[in-house]
This record gives structure tokens, C-alpha cells and sequence, in this order.
């Protein structure tokens, strides 16, 4: 039998905005229940290996997810080895006075720091390769109603977000260097996706729908990227 994700509901919600250590002790055995369920996800039990292949690396954790980061007002998890790659992402965000809390499922790129010369590589193989595969790309945002989350700065960390039907629109056009973050998936809101977030079965179907949606352009992004003799740490 397949494991669940945790539900997210209004209590945790209502839980993220509490001072650190209280977040720390409601949301870390949630994140280890959730890594359980994506270490079990077929679309992700060869994730390490994969990246072996394409990258020429050897991997330090057999597993896919094992991290996270955990502060108030937000957690998020991805997996061994994203930090200077392409990553596998999942994260919780609390409600502010222009947003409602959400759940994002996706992929991303963290541009700040040392990284950002290697994940500029990895960014543009993943424009070019949707460029190139645009029918499989445009059925597959669609189908999950993929949007965009993008942070300028992170020492002044604005979160802006393009809605489902500009994305593939924002990514052939943006100068994506001047950015510190970009996230593209699934974004679950408090309210409008309580309907998902309270069922875990509904939240499995989500997560391995767009997990397992992105993995042939992961793969396919990662080896276009080391071809461009990039150098990723492990």
C-alpha cells in the first residue's frame, strides 16, 4: 500500500505564523511524514541515480528528500543535491495581507550566491528544451495549472507570482538573471484549495501528477545543462 502526504489545514495554517520554536515543533514530524511519502513516489525513487547519470556525480544520500528548512512563516523541503541545481521543491507559506497561505508543489532554481552561474546554464536548457517541446510542455502546465513564483532579492525578499495562463509567456521573454529565485508548480491556496489540502488523497494526486509531469524535463534540462560543461556540487 502507498503512502499519503500529511494534510495541510487551517490549523497549520495558523500554527506557521507562531514564533520559531513552536513552528519548529509542530512542523517537523509533518516534514519528515512528507518525506516518507516523496521518498516513496516511483517518480522519485530513482531521482538520485539520475542525477548520477546525467551529472556525472556520486550522489551523498541514496533517497530523493531528506532537508528542510523550518522558520516563521514558511518551511520548505528539495531534494539531496538541488541546492546548486535544478530542484524538486515543496513549501508551505503563511497568509499575508495581499495572499493566502499555500502550499506550492514544483520545481525551482535559487539563483543567490556562488550558484548562480551554474543554475543560469540549467535555467536556459529548460527554456530551450520547452521551446522545443512546446506541445507535451503547454499539455502538461495546463493540465496542472502551473504558475510562477519569483523573488527579485532576497535581502528584500518580494514574492511575485504569474498566474496559469502567462506562464509559458514570462519564460520565453524574461531576463531570468536578475532574479534570486524562481519556482514553477502548483500552487494550492488556503481556501480555494482546502479541498486538496484536507484530502490526501486528492494532495497524493497532486504532488505525483506534477512531480512525475516534470521528471522527463528534469532529466532531459539536467543533461542538456552538463553538456554545457556545467559543473554541479552534489
Amino acid at each position: 500500500m502507498s503512502l499519503l502526504p500529511p494534510i495541510i489545514n487551517d490549523s497549520l495554517f495558523n500554527a506557521i505564523k507562531k514564533s520559531n520554536p513552536e513552528v519548529l515543533r509542530v512542523f517537523d514530524p509533518i516534514i519528515q511524514e512528507l518525506h516518507q511519502f516523496l521518498n516513496d513516489l516511483p517518480c522519485l525513487r530513482g531521482l538520485q541515480e539520475a542525477r548520477h547519470q546525467a551529472l556525472g556525480i556520486r550522489p551523498r544520500y541514496s533517497q530523493a528528500f531528506g532537508s528542510r528548512t523550518i522558520k516563521q512563516g514558511q518551511w520548505y523541503t528539495f531534494n539531496h543535491g538541488g541546492r546548486n541545481e535544478m530542484q524538486f521543491n515543496i513549501g508551505m507559506c503563511g497568509s499575508t495581507a495581499k495572499s493566502p497561505g499555500y502550499l506550492r508543489v514544483g520545481l525551482a532554481w535559487n539563483f543567490y550566491g556562488h550558484s548562480r552561474r551554474i543554475l543560469s546554464s540549467s535555467f536556459e536548457s529548460f527554456r530551450d528544451l520547452i521551446a522545443r517541446e512546446d506541445r507535451s510542455w503547454d499539455e502538461f502546465a495546463n493540465t496542472n495549472r502551473l504558475e510562477i513564483e519569483s523573488m527579485l532579492n532576497y535581502k528584500h525578499p518580494i514574492i511575485k507570482k504569474i498566474s496559469a495562463n502567462n506562464v509559458t509567456e514570462w519564460l520565453s521573454r524574461e531576463k531570468f538573471t536578475k532574479f534570486d529565485w524562481i519556482f514553477i508548480g502548483r500552487l494550492l491556496r488556503r481556501g480555494v484549495g482546502t479541498v486538496i489540502l484536507d484530502d490526501p488523497i486528492r494532495l497524493k494526486n497532486v504532488i505525483e501528477s506534477v512531480f512525475s509531469g516534470f521528471l522527463p524535463f528534469w532529466e532531459k534540462t539536467q543533461h542538456m545543462a552538463h553538456a554545457r560543461d556545467l559543473r554541479p556540487v552534489s
